[in-house]
This record gives C-alpha cells, structure tokens and sequence, in this order.
C-alpha cells in the first residue's frame, strides 16, 4: 500500500547526518550518502553505490559516516554484510554538492527504502518562526538550549498516523508535530526544535486522539539531532526506534 508524497518545500529535512562527523557536502562531481538501518532483524549490513561498498556492517539504530561518491542516476544495493545477497535496492538521484541519507527498515525479508537529502552539517540552523508557545506549554527555547527531532514514517502496512511530541508524563497536544505523516515520504519535514529535557513521541489515528504506539521516554541533550523512526516487526506489528546524531 503506498501513500502520496508529503509537499516538499519547508525548511529543513528528514535524517540530517544521522551519524554526520562534521564532513562537508561534496564538491565537483561529487556527493555525500551516509547509510542507516532501524531494522529489527537484518543484521549488518553494506550499501553499494555505483558497484562500491561505500558503508559497511551498519547495524541496527546505527548510520555510516558520510562517503564520497559520483553523481548522476544509479541504483544502490542494500546487501548483507560480507554477502552477495541484496536484500533491497533503491533508486538514486545523486546531485553534485549535496549529501544523502539512505535510510533501511522493516524486517529482513521485506526491508524498505527511504532517501533523503541532508541540510548539511554546515548549514545554519532555521530561524524559530515567530508563533505562539507549543501547546505543551514550553515556550520556543533559546537557540543555544534545544535539541532537534525528527520523526519518521517507515512502516509500509501501517495506516496515515498523527505523531505527537511532547515531555514526558504531559497529555496529548491540541494539535500533531507533524501534518500528514505517512508512509512512502520522501519529502522536507520541518525539524521540531525543544528544549533539552525527557519527551515521548506518540502515534494516534489520523484525525483522532486514539493513540496507537507511544515510545519509551527520549532524552534530549542540548544540541541533540534525533530521529524518531516509526518502523515494523517481522510479523508487521510497529516499532519505534531512535536515532541518535
């Protein structure tokens, strides 16, 4: 089951440098991927670019340091580690200057795909916009006091869902983080900017206060990036894994 693409074009996107060391974006010819995997049971794994194992023995909730490679259309294969077996592929639109998170879920036998273009560890953060305080109650922090999330819809059985962040032991805010979020984005998700504390991310129906999943509590440090992945289980139950920059 595929859903529509969520709209590109608001300020930063999905899975900036999970596991970024500071590298700059390719110049010339050149481009940055950087390979991560929230899946529950594939194990480690190696991603192929243009024939060459640019990240290998990645594994479950880790990402691979950024790796140089040439632009242009291919196809990079997910494989298992030290093995000619692929258990994924994922078609590649590799621009010069930019960098790339590929990112893997799902269980092993169905793993799914997801690409992603990178701000850039050297790109400024956007600017908090000019709103009311979140309904959580937490005003927007100081620039120098938050931590960044990032929530992610990685399970393909899984229904359009209304994700919900806030500290942990608070109620339900009025309204979700994100709108729609849904399985099959590709698209520019706007970072949700707080402030360093304990939070939970939960899932609800779409349009409705019935929530689904709800993750452990997350501890957010100062200038943390972290991605929330809603995932699957081998036998498609949901899962929620976090990513740490």
């Amino acid at each position: 089951m595929r859903f529509r693409l969520l709209a590109a074009g608001l300020a930063a996107l999905v899975l900036q440098g999970c596991g970024q060391n500071g590298t700059a974006p390719g110049s010339g010819d050149r481009a940055l991927i950087s390979f991560a995997s929230v899946s529950p049971d594939a194990g480690a794994l190696d991603l192929l670019v243009h024939g060459r194992t640019i990240a290998r023995g990645v594994g479950s909730t880790a990402s691979s340091r950024p790796a140089e490679v040439e632009t242009g259309r291919t196809t990079g294969e997910v494989r298992a580690s030290n093995s000619a077996a692929v258990l994924a592929t994922v078609p590649l639109a590799l621009e010069a200057g930019k960098s790339y998170t590929v990112l893997v879920a799902g269980p092993r036998a169905a793993l799914t795909t997801t690409v992603a273009v990178d701000s850039g560890p050297g790109e400024p953060l956007p600017p908090l916009p000019p709103v009311e305080p979140p309904d959580s109650g937490n005003p927007p922090p100081p620039t120098e006091d938050y931590a960044r999330f990032r929530i992610v819809h990685a399970a393909p059985h899984a229904p359009p869902l209304d994700p919900y962040l806030q500290p942990s032991g608070a109620p339900l805010d009025t309204v979700p983080v994100f709108l729609p979020f849904e399985y099959g984005s590709l698209a520019l998700i706007l970072d949700a900017i707080r402030p360093a504390g304990n939070y939970t991310v939960a899932f609800t129906e779409a349009g409705s206060r019935n929530v689904v999943l709800t993750s452990p509590d997350i501890v957010a440090a100062v200038g943390d990036v972290l991605t929330v992945v809603l995932g699957e289980n081998a036998n498609q139950s949901l899962r929620i894994d976090v990513m740490r920059e």
